[in-house]
């Protein structure tokens, strides 16, 4: 099975490809002849992403008490152009995965934005290298994203072997390999790298999520999936998760305050997940 399934990501031409406006949007912001004026232009184009982002930009989450920002030129300028990037990945990716069956996708993608967010803050407070910072965020909102690949490919097959490993206290990449010969780490990064134009560190930090803390560049999304899943904020397949190791933060060097502006940070993207992707 295991080979069938990695044949068919790598041959079946209907996997969804990465949004046009996620590529023209992150080219223009990688383009050093490019100004603001530029990918407010770009952004006009697009009333749902530029309205979702006006509304972001004007929550507590991100404006922080400030005055309102009242046309999207502000708005950019006040979230900054990374944050813009990586909010129009949260709106646009789950879009493209429909009608799945055997989980709450809706849950799925309130996970990965919970993830996503304190991955950030947990390779920030790392001190992890500039480039594992700018991915952080994009590797926890993709990280599960061999889920969706699953259940796009083998979508009746995937179901009944949710619905069946609910009850087995193994955690899904494991019930997953034992089944397929293949866990949702491995089948997500072989599609990223296949089909999605993305940094390569984000593929690797995605096939990376479930292995131990020594794997370097995938810590802060290993840590942030296991805050996100001790919070409640699972991914919607309701399978077995292994409970938070309560000294994970002391290992990684993290004090005890560090932890908890996680956590707080944790619920306030669930927040905003809740919010966002509701429409």
């Amino acid at each position: 099975m295991r080979e069938k399934l990695i044949h068919l990501v790598e041959q079946k031409n209907d996997l969804p490809p990465l949004p046009e406006i996620l590529r023209r949007l992150e080219d223009k912001i990688d383009d050093p002849d490019s100004c603001l004026d530029d990918i407010t232009e770009l952004i006009q184009t697009e009333p749902v992403l530029r309205g979702r982002l006006m509304k972001l930009a004007n929550s507590v989450f991100f404006c922080g008490g400030r005055e309102p920002a009242t046309d999207l030129g502000s708005a950019i300028g006040r979230l900054g152009l990374k944050m813009v990037l990586d909010l129009a990945y949260t709106l646009e990716l789950p879009n493209l995965f429909v009608d799945t069956k055997g989980f709450n996708q809706l849950r799925f993608w309130h996970h990965s934005l919970v993830v996503a967010v304190c991955a950030r803050s947990i390779s920030r407070l790392l001190a992890d290298k500039p480039a594992e910072q700018a991915n952080a965020y994009t590797a926890g909102l993709m990280h599960d994203i061999g889920i969706m690949v699953f259940a796009y490919l083998i979508p009746d097959l995937y179901a009944d072997f949710l619905h069946k490993c609910q009850s087995v206290n193994q955690p899904l990449e494991i019930q997953e390999k034992n089944e397929f010969g293949i866990g949702h780490p491995e089948l997500g990064a072989i599609f990223i790298e296949k089909w999605w134009p993305i940094d390569p560190g984000v593929v690797q930090t995605v096939k990376n999520h479930h292995l131990p803390l020594s794997e370097e560049g995938s810590t802060a999304v290993i840590v942030a999936n296991r805050i996100a899943n001790s919070q409640g904020i699972k991914n919607g397949t309701n399978v077995f998760v292994e409970p938070e190791d309560e000294a994970l933060g002391e290992q990684l060097g993290l004090s005890a305050e560090d932890t908890d502006y996680v956590v707080d940070e944790a619920q306030e993207a669930l927040n905003i997940a809740q919010d966002l992707l509701a429409h």
